[in-house]
């Protein structure tokens, strides 16, 4: 249904939908994040995409198999348009799943290049937080950070 025609309001409900029954049924919690990723693949509408992938960012770790879901906000990050690519949440699950850091560390090196400010300064920041494994710091500064955005943008 998320990838047949239809509108920015149509999407929007059924993502709702989704994310409602993925976050109040934890048997329906992977099939769920399942269809969510397909959809990001082409979403075409930044607030649905980013709105995604913070859920996966929150519950991707609680899977069974967490690393599937880096893959897909990995893509997010290094295709979309700057709103979505100067997001924290590929940084918040490296946090919650440690292992994955050498590779999120090659990924925000080559960031720092960025031609956008807001993705390249992010990045630059992130990589020298995450770099230093300093617990309090990550804990503060990528878990408990403000949840406002510094880029205006439009909603799709």
């Amino acid at each position: 249904m998320l990838r047949e025609e239809g509108g920015y309001e149509y999407k929007k409900a059924i993502v709702n939908t989704i994310i409602s029954i993925v976050e109040e049924n934890p048997e329906a919690k992977e099939a769920g994040l399942a269809h969510l990723c397909e959809f990001i693949e082409d979403c075409e509408h930044t607030s649905l995409a980013t709105r995604i992938l913070h859920l996966l960012g929150r519950e991707g770790p609680r899977t069974t198999t967490p690393a599937k879901y880096i893959r897909y906000i990995y893509n997010r990050v290094i295709l979309e348009n700057a709103p979505v690519r100067a997001d924290k949440i590929l940084f918040q699950f490296t946090f919650v799943f440690i292992k994955l850091l050498p590779n999120i560390l090659v990924f925000l090196h080559r960031t720092t290049f960025d031609q956008y400010d807001e993705v390249r300064d992010g990045a630059t920041f992130y990589y020298q937080l995450l770099k230093h494994s300093d617990k309090a710091l990550n804990s503060a500064y990528i878990l408990n950070s403000m949840n406002v955005s510094l880029y205006k943008g439009s909603n799709n």
